[in-house]
C-alpha cells in the first residue's frame, strides 16, 4: 500500500484541494484517513469532519466514523497505537492511502502525536502543501529541519496558488523536491447561495428561484447609503450582510450586480425590499447572527469544497493531474 501523509502549512494552503485531485486522479483503490476531527460540520449521520465528510462522499465512503475517529486533546492524549490501530481499520485494503494532518504545523509535538510521528509510524511519504507567502516558505524549511532532526524525509512539496514561483527556486536549492506548482483557481473562491442557507440555517424569505446563484464577495452595508451604492457597482455577484432595519441599503443591493442579501439579527426588511427581490430572484436570508459574526462565517465557506459540487471538483481533478508531478508521488 501507497501512504502519502498531506501536511499544510497554514490555513486554507490547499491542502484539501491535493488530497481530491490525487484521490480522484489514482488509477487504483483510494481510502481516506484524518486521524484528528477538527471543523466539524452538521449532516444527515451527525457531526462529523468537513473534510472527512468531502473525502467520503467523493471516494464512496460508508464508514465516516472510521475515517476520521480521534480527537486531539492536549491534556488527555490517544496513544500511538490507537493511532495506528484507527488507520488500519480505515485503509484495509487500499492501494492508495491519503492521510491528511490537521491544519496546525506544531499540533501533537507535546505527546509525540505530530504529523512528523504519526507519518513515521505509519511509514508513509510527507508531503507539504502550501503558498509561496514569504512567511509560509520559511515554515516549509523549519519543518524540513524538525523532519531531518528526527530522521524523516519530506517527500515533496506542492505549491498552492502560484505559478512559474521564485519560491520553487529556492526550496529546491534547499533540497526539496518541488512536485508541482497549482495556479490560481478563481471559482475555488466562490461559492452558491444554499451554501450560505444551509450552513447558517438561513430562513429564505424572498427570492428562492436564486438559490443557485454565484457568490464572489462579500460586503458589509455598514455605511451610508451614498457610500454603499459606490462600493456596491465595484462588486459582482457578491452577498451584501446588513441589518433587516437597513432598506435603503438593501435596495441599493438590488439595484446592482447582488447574489443575495443577507440580514441579520433576525430582522425582517420591509415588503418593498421583499417585493423586489422576488420580482429579480435575488435571495433574502434571515440569519439570528450578528453582522460580524455572520461575515467571518460566510468567509469560512471561501474554503470548503461541496462534494456535490462537479464543476469544482473537475477543475481541481485536472489542476492535479496537469500541475503535479504524480508520478514522483505515487513513487
Amino acid at each position: 500500500m501507497k501512504k502519502i501523509y498531506l501536511v499544510s502549512v497554514g490555513e486554507r494552503s490547499g491542502k484539501t484541494l491535493v488530497s481530491l485531485g490525487l484521490a480522484r486522479n489514482y488509477p487504483g483503490k483510494v481510502r481516506f484517513f484524518k486521524p484528528f476531527r477538527e471543523n466539524l460540520v452538521n449532516t444527515a449521520k451527525g457531526l462529523v469532519d468537513q473534510d472527512a465528510f468531502l473525502m467520503a462522499e467523493v471516494l464512496k465512503i460508508e464508514d465516516l466514523d472510521a475515517i476520521s475517529p480521534l480527537f486531539y486533546d492536549i491534556y488527555d492524549p490517544v496513544s500511538m497505537e490507537e493511532v495506528i490501530e484507527a488507520f488500519n481499520t480505515a485503509c484495509s485494503g487500499a492501494e492508495l492511502a491519503i492521510i491528511e494532518g490537521g491544519r496546525d504545523l506544531t499540533a501533537g509535538f507535546t505527546h509525540a502525536l505530530s504529523h512528523i510521528d504519526i507519518a513515521m509510524a505509519l511509514n508513509a511519504s510527507i508531503v507539504l502543501v502550501s503558498s509561496d507567502d514569504p512567511l509560509a516558505i520559511d515554515s516549509v524549511c523549519m519543518f524540513d529541519q524538525l523532519c531531518r532532526q528526527k530522521g524523516a524525509q519530506i517527500s515533496g512539496v506542492v505549491l498552492n496558488n502560484c505559478e512559474k514561483s521564485k519560491a520553487r527556486e529556492l526550496l529546491e536549492g534547499k533540497g526539496l523536491m518541488v512536485a508541482g506548482e497549482i495556479p490560481n483557481i478563481p471559482d475555488l473562491k466562490s461559492f452558491k447561495v444554499w451554501e450560505v442557507v444551509e450552513m447558517m440555517e438561513a430562513k429564505v424569505l424572498a427570492g428562492s428561484g436564486g438559490l443557485d446563484r454565484d457568490v464572489k464577495s462579500l460586503l458589509v452595508g455598514a455605511m451610508n447609503p451614498q457610500t454603499a451604492i459606490r462600493y456596491m457597482r465595484r462588486s459582482h455577484a457578491k452577498a451584501v450582510i446588513t441589518g433587516g432595519d437597513r432598506t435603503e441599503i438593501q435596495m441599493a443591493a438590488l439595484s446592482t450586480d447582488t447574489s443575495c442579501i443577507v440580514l441579520t439579527g433576525g430582522i425582517r426588511p420591509s415588503k418593498t425590499v421583499m417585493s423586489k427581490a422576488e420580482e429579480i430572484n435575488v435571495p433574502v436570508l434571515l440569519v439570528e447572527f450578528d453582522t460580524l459574526t455572520t461575515a467571518e462565517m460566510i468567509e469560512h465557506l471561501i474554503a470548503r469544497i461541496e462534494p456535490r459540487d462537479k464543476k469544482k471538483l473537475d477543475q481541481i481533478t485536472r489542476a492535479v493531474r496537469t500541475k503535479v508531478d504524480l508520478e514522483s508521488l505515487w513513487s
